[in-house]
């Protein structure tokens, strides 16, 4: 709708990333707090996409439980004007260049999108992506943006909206539980060398052999601890592994709900 009014301006950071004709994508502006953080690489990760004309993207980036970050940008071709060329489209050899650019929101509520709103951040963005298309090099610097208020009206755009980006280290709950941790799993792991140690396991992997149809077969043998397989051990010494077994089993369960 034209001319839509919007409750509250929020407070937004621009970004733009391209390419130049030698030089490979690269974030060329960025949010000035990402910049000081040394994080402005994610916007890398969290723009993804095919270009659209008609329509933008948004993407959460959980940063932790507590603090996101929603990511609101177009993909679009890099028009031959913005960076002082003839024809229609800045070319990288045969291709046309895509052209990210968006801005980034610390605090929701998430602001709209508008035309205007994308306006801003090409006007504010453009000096710095034909400085970068020019220079043509890998030193370029990133330039750092401050925060500016979204225009109070504006035509809205169609949204597509992606899943949402989780930082490194953040996981999720799937719906057959929580993934174990690192602790867990090597808890797990040494108990089952100690009961294969102990010759308490219900198979032993050298009584193991490859079967018919890349399945693993049992000998006789070795499942039953006669024959030609290892010999089985006495009752007393039985006795005496299985104690020392549940001993470390109670150890280890221990350790894991320290660790949880």
């Amino acid at each position: 709708m034209d001319g839509m009014k919007h409750s509250e301006p929020a407070q937004v950071w621009p970004f733009a990333l391209t390419r130049s004709v030698n030089t490979g994508f690269r974030i060329v502006a960025a949010p000035d707090f990402l910049l000081d953080e040394g994080r402005y690489s994610l916007l890398h990760d969290v723009t993804a996409g095919d270009p659209i004309d008609d329509a933008v993207y948004r993407r959460e980036y959980r940063v932790d439980e507590s603090e996101s970050l929603c990511v609101l940008y177009r993909v679009v071709y890099l028009k031959a004007s913005d960076v002082g060329l003839d024809g229609e489209y800045a070319m990288s050899g045969p291709r046309r260049t895509p052209l990210i650019e968006g801005i980034v929101c610390r605090t929701p509520p998430w602001p709209p999108a508008t035309q205007e709103l994308f306006a801003e951040v090409h006007r504010r963005c453009g000096a710095d992506v034909r400085a970068f298309f020019e220079a043509d090099s890998t030193a370029h610097p990133v330039s750092p943006f401050p925060s500016f208020d979204t225009p109070e009206t504006g035509e809205s755009v169609r949204v597509v909206e992606l899943d949402p980006y989780l930082a490194e280290g953040i996981t999720t709950t799937a719906p057959t539980g929580r993934r174990p941790s690192s602790i867990r799993r090597l808890a797990t792991a040494a108990l089952s060398a100690v009961l294969s140690a102990l010759g308490l396991r219900s198979v032993r992997q050298a009584g193991t052999v490859p079967g018919e149809g890349g399945k693993v077969r049992v000998s006789a043998e070795s499942a039953g601890g006669g024959g030609t397989g290892h010999p089985t051990p006495s009752r007393p010494r039985r006795l005496t592994r299985a104690a020392g077994a549940i001993v470390l089993t109670v150890l280890v369960f221990l350790i894991i709900r320290k660790f949880k």
